[in-house]
């Protein structure tokens, strides 16, 4: 079609009622998918949005979470294309959601979603942790629970099972294009020898141990930090974190 064409057509939609309009793109919408899902699943996107939308809480969440992994993909993997950075994540189930190389070595990522109750963010004292007055909140552990041969569970991360954190802010911030990243070595460790901790804290801006530039968090992994860890003065019997 010409831009000639494209050009009238707009112009005759741009005086059509709101009713019009929703008439014409129904029947637009018989004629064209808007994603390759609707095939998969069988159903058209307006029933799967409305069965997510009346979905449990519960449920909403673990998407909100899907939806963090997917804008990881969609903006920080796009942009650090330019930069000369590779998606060389392999197929498969692994305690990382990326693997990213730019030459000097691969670097695998844990995305998570920043924690929120009652569609508000989580906020709690940030003295404890010498980040400032407010930090913000996120769960890290695996969606699955279980436990190994010898008892243990298997839902809590270990220490090298991924390089950085990737925790989206859009609870706080609205947008899905915004991460705040850290060394996943720096984290709370949980109760267990090698374990780390179910809730971390996020800083509100950059500092010492949280970037939102994911190159500065690749440097502070290929860098000697000191052995430095974040750390949580409260002692452990009184750590009501949720």
């Amino acid at each position: 079609m010409s831009e000639s064409r494209l050009d009238a057509v707009r112009e005759l939609l741009g005086q059509c009622t709101a009713e019009e309009q929703g008439v014409i793109f129904r029947e637009l919408r018989k004629l064209h998918a808007i994603h390759e899902f609707e095939a998969v699943i069988g159903a058209p996107a307006e029933m799967i949005l409305e069965a997510v939308h009346r979905a449990p809480e519960l449920t909403r969440r673990m998407l909100r979470g899907v939806i963090a992994d997917a804008a990881f993909r969609t903006f920080t993997v796009a942009s650090l294309g330019p930069h000369g950075w590779n998606d060389v994540t392999p197929a498969g189930n692994f305690a990382y959601d990326y693997k990213l190389d730019d030459g000097a070595g691969p670097v695998s990522v844990q995305v998570k979603l920043q924690r929120s109750e009652r569609g508000a963010p989580v906020v709690r004292s940030g003295e404890r942790f010498l980040f400032g007055p407010e930090v913000f909140m996120t769960e890290t552990q695996k969606t699955r629970t279980g436990t190994d041969g010898e008892d243990n569970q298997t839902r809590p991360y270990r220490y090298g099972e991924f390089d950085v954190l990737a925790v989206s802010m859009q609870p706080s911030s609205g947008k899905w294009d915004g991460f705040m990243y850290t060394r996943g070595r720096w984290l709370l460790p949980g109760k267990k020898s090698g374990e780390i901790a179910t809730l971390q804290p996020v800083a509100k801006a950059p500092n010492e141990f949280w970037t939102d530039d994911f190159r500065v968090a690749a440097s502070w992994l290929r860098s000697d930090d000191g052995g430095k860890r974040i750390k949580d003065k409260t002692p452990a019997k009184k750590r009501p974190l949720r």
